[in-house]
C-alpha cells in the first residue's frame, strides 16, 4: 500500500524535527564531557549549602582582594591583573552559581541570592574579612548588594565598568519582562542543543591558544547562559532586594572605573542592528557612565575616572589600571590599620 506523498513529507519533517534536537543534545553532552576532561577545575570546590562554588586563591597578605567576574567571565579570567596584585597581597577569584566550574543554582536567580552565596563562600572557605572587592559588568549588582548587606566585611570596592543598582529600574522600564523570559528560553534552548558552540558568539575559535579554548569550554555550554538569563529576567526581584537593603556605607573606600568604549558589552557576533533587544541595550549604555559617577558620589571616599583605551572588560583590556586602583586602596587601608595600631585615629590616608 503506497503512502500518500503529502503524508510522506509530513512524516519526514516530523522525523527531522525530532532528530535534529536529539542530535544537538547528544553533541552538546559529548562536547561538555570532553571539555570537563580537558579543563578540570584549577581551584577548590567549596560547599555553600548543597551546591559548590569554585574558588581560586593566590598570593599572601591582608586584606584579601576578591575578584567578582562579569557575566561571561570566570574565576580564571583577568589573569594579568590578578597575578600582579598577588605580588602584594592575597587574591581570590570565584565562579558565581552556574558560571565557570561552579554548580548550577535554583531556577530563579537574584542579586540577593548571589550576595548571600558570596558570604557563605567566605565563611566556608575560611576567608578572613574585610575584603577589597573588584567587580566587573553585571557582577557589580552582587558586589553592591553584598557591600550594603554586610558592610563590616568590606574594606574597599573597585567597580570596573560595572553595573550598579541605579541601572535596574531603567532596565526594567526598557525591557518587557516576558519578552526577556521568551528570549532567554530561546537562548537556553539553543545552548542545550549546541547551537551556541556552533555560532561562537565571542569569536574565540579565531585564536588557537589554550586560554581561548578554555574560555569557549566554560562559556559555550548551556549552564552559564541559563543562569545569566535567569538573573536578567528576574531583575524585578533584585530591585526589591536593593530597596530593602541598607544604603551603601557612606565612608567606604570606593574607586569607580569607566571604560572608554562600549566594545565587549555585547558578544561580537551578536552585535548586529536587526536584533531589537540589543538595539535597546545599546541605547542604555551611555547611561552607565552617569550611574558610575553617581555611585562614586555615594561615598565620601569615592572617586571616578575613565580608563583611556579600555573596553567593557577593563581588567582584560587595561589590566594595569585595575592593578593601580587596587594598590591605591591597599595603601590607604594599610596606613589606616597602622595608624590604628599606633593609637592614632581611624582615617584612610589620601594620596
Amino acid at each position: 500500500m503506497r503512502i500518500p506523498k503529502r503524508r510522506t513529507v509530513i512524516l519526514f519533517l516530523v522525523g527531522v524535527l525530532i532528530a535534529l534536537p536529539l542530535a544537538g543534545c547528544l553533541y552538546e553532552s559529548a562536547a561538555s564531557a570532553r571539555d570537563a576532561r580537558r579543563f578540570p577545575p584549577p581551584g577548590t570546590l567549596v560547599d555553600v549549602g548543597g551546591r559548590r562554588l569554585h574558588l581560586i586563591c593566590i598570593g599572601r597578605g591582608e586584606p584579601t582582594v576578591i575578584f567578582e567576574p562579569s557575566g561571561f567571565s570566570n574565576s580564571a579570567s583577568f589573569e594579568a591583573a590578578r597575578s600582579e596584585v598577588a605580588g602584594h597581597t592575597r587574591v581570590c577569584s570565584y565562579d558565581r552559581m552556574g558560571a565557570g566550574w561552579s554548580d548550577r543554582g535554583p531556577t530563579d536567580v537574584s542579586a540577593g541570592m548571589l550576595a548571600d552565596d558570596l558570604r557563605r563562600l567566605q565563611d566556608n572557605a575560611a576567608l578572613d574579612p574585610p575584603f577589597i572587592i573588584v567587580t566587573a559588568s553585571i557582577g557589580g549588582l552582587t558586589t553592591e548588594l553584598f557591600a550594603r548587606r554586610y558592610p563590616d566585611r568590606v574594606a574597599g570596592l573597585i567597580f570596573t565598568d560595572a553595573v550598579n543598582s541605579e541601572m535596574i529600574p531603567i532596565a526594567n522600564a526598557t525591557f518587557d519582562r516576558w519578552q526577556a523570559v521568551a528570549a532567554c528560553a530561546a537562548i537556553a534552548g539553543a545552548a542545550r542543543v549546541g547551537l551556541v558552540r556552533l555560532l561562537d558568539p565571542f569569536a574565540l575559535r579565531a585564536s588557537s591558544s589554550d586560554a581561548a579554548a578554555r574560555s569557549a569550554a566554560l562559556m559555550y555550554g548551556a549552564k552559564p547562559w541559563i543562569t545569566l538569563c535567569s538573573e536578567v529576567s528576574n531583575m524585578r526581584t533584585s530591585e526589591q532586594e536593593f530597596a530593602r537593603a541598607p544604603a551603601l556605607r557612606a565612608d567606604v573606600p570606593l574607586i569607580v572605573l569607566t571604560a572608554e568604549t562600549t566594545a565587549g558589552v555585547i558578544p561580537s557576533r551578536l552585535d548586529v542592528e536587526p536584533i531589537a533587544a540589543l538595539s535597546r541595550l545599546r541605547k542604555l549604555l551611555p547611561l552607565l557612565r552617569e550611574t558610575h559617577q553617581h555611585l562614586a558620589q555615594r561615598s565620601t571616599r569615592g572617586s571616578w575616572r575613565m580608563v583611556p583605551g579600555s573596553d567593557h572588560l577593563i581588567a582584560t583590556s587595561r589590566p594595569q589600571a585595575v592593578v593601580d586602583a587596587v594598590l591605591e586602596l591597599l595603601t590607604q587601608i594599610r596606613r589606616a590599620a597602622q595608624s590604628r595600631r599606633l593609637g592614632g585615629p581611624w582615617e584612610y590616608a589620601t594620596n
